[in-house]
């Protein structure tokens, strides 16, 4: 075989090889039927376009992937004691956050949470009863009035502009126009145009005040306010209760007591006999003495001493100490002197004749 007779057959082998499997006559050219033999072959090694079952499976795979992720989620509830260490800071706090991840308390519906947590309050609500413009009480308006007309500051309602009003006797109230005769001072109240005083007059109309043990607070205002007096003490609820300032209500109420265990007055006297505010003693007064609620008195016949008493008077009674017993002598009646006093000659009290 010539050199281009091996060229020739080595690549009719290689080109119906890969077509046919084999190579029958290498210097045949290929035939009509073996070509169409071949594209048919190269057909059936090719993808078809219709979906197969795993094309079809695939495709829901491919639809599960494309949706969102379904994660499952394990919300773990804030512990109020702080599981990892921290200590919850709730004193004088009603509501809100505890510093550690949860809260001191909750508000009622309708109410919110003061910045601190030291109270709740009710949401503003717009008061617009009856009033076709100004002000309704939370910031926004009620309504406007059209072009040459005013609003009322204090009735809301809409006046001409040509209006000419008078206050001739009113000292409060409106004129006529809208506008004001002038405002009653604190708690007083309008009535025809004359200010009348208040029931609650005095009295802190949002924080209330204290009485010893008694609260007072207003209920209602104007017309129908009531001071309301209530006395923390009294039993059964209030035992061990008094008034004073609650600092989370923000206001005075009935707290508990609080003693003071101190052997001291409200004016920083020494107790010398008798019970503290707590009921501990604080003393007791010499044989025969009496004590006068935070001091010793002395009485007749009780013990005594040159150095811890001093003769005194007692209107016209002279008390002084005689061989170690109080005595006490009526310097008109008994003694027949015209009154007990100071004896500037001996510089002591004693009947002055």
């Amino acid at each position: 075989m010539t050199r281009y007779s091996h060229l020739r057959a080595c690549l009719c082998f290689s080109l119906v090889t890969v077509a046919t499997g084999g190579c029958t006559t290498a210097d045949a050219p290929p035939t009509k039927d073996a070509a169409t033999a071949d594209i048919a072959g190269d057909a059936a090694t090719q993808p078809s376009d219709t979906p197969t079952e795993l094309d079809q499976d695939s495709g829901t795979d491919a639809a599960i992937d494309s949706a969102p992720p379904q994660v499952d989620i394990t919300v773990e509830a804030s512990s109020p004691g702080g599981g990892d260490g921290c200590t919850p800071d709730c004193k004088g706090k009603l509501c809100g956050p505890n510093g550690c991840g949860s809260v001191c308390g909750f508000c009622k519906s309708g109410e919110f949470c003061e910045p601190g947590g030291s109270k709740c309050s009710e949401y503003c609500k717009p008061k617009c009863d009856g009033k076709a413009c100004g002000s309704d009480g939370c910031g926004g308006q009620c309504g406007t009035c059209d072009a040459n007309f005013h609003c009322g500051t204090s009735d809301g309602t809409c006046y001409k502009d040509s209006c000419v009003g008078s206050c001739d006797g009113k000292n409060c109230g409106d004129n006529g126009c809208g506008k004001p005769c002038g405002e009653c001072a604190g708690s007083d109240w309008c009535d025809g145009g004359t200010c009348k005083a208040s029931a609650c007059k005095g009295l802190d109309l949002q924080k209330g005040q204290c009485d010893g043990d008694f609260l007072l607070t207003c209920q209602g205002s104007g017309a129908t306010a009531q001071k309301i007096t209530k006395d923390c003490a009294a039993p059964p609820s209030g035992t061990g209760q008094t008034c004073g300032w609650d600092a989370i209500a923000n206001a005075y109420g009935c707290i508990k007591k609080v003693c003071d265990n101190t052997c001291k007055t409200d004016g920083g006297a020494a107790i010398v006999c008798g019970n503290n505010a707590c009921g501990n003693p604080c003393g007791t007064c010499p044989s025969g003495w009496k004590c006068n609620v935070t001091a010793c008195a002395p009485a007749a016949g009780g013990t005594c001493s040159d150095a811890n008493f001093q003769a005194k008077c007692d209107g016209n009674s002279w008390i002084y100490c005689n061989t170690g017993t109080i005595k006490t002598v009526d310097c008109v009646i008994e003694a027949g002197a015209s009154k007990c006093g100071w004896n500037a000659a001996v510089s002591k009290f004693e009947c002055i004749y």
